[in-house]
């Protein structure tokens, strides 16, 4: 039987629903989950088979279909709190969602981009956040802590962060340009080598491959998040294309997964 579970996640299947969940999440009894590939579903928001995906996802965890808060995602660096349910219109060029209210379900999705799952389970707070590279060089996951602490008094201490599958160091091939951009966005931490390389020369261009993971989790130790509380699934969504979606594998008419948070 196919298995991703590792040290930090456990691989579940129930019905025709496959998903991976956080062993650290499951501990405080969050209700939570990252959907793998599956056979006509996909979250994209224009999908015409979003909202049966969705319910299919209630269904399977036992949950309430009618919660579900999703945003329309554009790689903005903008994070709402959510106090109540709320359309999808009504959450445009929004990438990060945070609640504190037990009935709203927090949802974003990827095919490749970074998913973060929040949780403090001190002030009982979560967000669920996506971030490109585009939302990394934003700073996203940084706001997201940034608005936990100001609006419900989080100690970033105490905060949990749980990174989703997406594309990793060894797939995510970029210009000179955008490895120029990070190169002087990050240079405070002086770990640029660790997080951006030389790649191959393709067409007579140099590639840089890039490694947005890392980035997010220095940025977030240095806001104050313990090293042990951030729990990396380390699955690459390209290296297992055959179970996560790809945008850069599966090409233009690729499918999205979603992750899912709620107190």
């Amino acid at each position: 039987m196919f298995n991703f579970s590792n040290d930090q996640i456990i691989y579940q299947k129930k019905e025709d629903m496959e998903y991976i969940q956080f062993k650290k999440l499951l501990k405080y009894g969050v209700k939570h989950a990252y959907t793998l590939k599956g056979e006509n579903l996909d979250f994209s928001h224009d999908s015409t088979q979003e909202k049966n995906s969705y319910a299919r996802l209630a269904e399977a965890l036992e949950m309430d279909k009618t919660k579900f808060v999703k945003p329309i995602q554009t790689h903005t660096s903008v994070v709402k709190c959510i106090d109540k349910v709320m359309e999808s219109q009504d959450l445009q060029d929004v990438d990060g969602l945070i609640t504190n209210q037990k009935d709203v379900i927090l949802t974003t999705k990827n095919a490749d981009c970074i998913l973060f799952l929040f949780y403090d389970p001190v002030k009982k707070v979560i967000a669920n956040v996506h971030s490109g590279w585009k939302g990394t060089f934003q700073k996203i996951a940084e706001k997201t802590v940034v608005k936990m602490v100001e609006f419900y008094q989080s100690n970033p201490a105490d905060i949990i962060c749980c990174i989703c599958p997406s594309i990793r160091k060894c797939h995510f091939e970029v210009d000179e340009d955008v490895k120029d951009l990070c190169a002087e966005i990050f240079k405070f931490t002086n770990q640029l080598e660790d997080f951006i390389e030389v790649g191959e020369m393709k067409n007579g261009k140099t590639k840089y491959m890039m490694d947005t993971v890392l980035i997010n989790q220095i940025l977030l130790e240095k806001l104050g998040l313990k090293k042990s509380n951030i729990i990396d699934c380390g699955i690459c969504s390209v290296c297992n294309q055959d179970r996560v979606h790809s945008a850069r594998a599966e090409g233009k008419n690729f499918r999205r997964a979603t992750a899912i948070i709620s107190l």
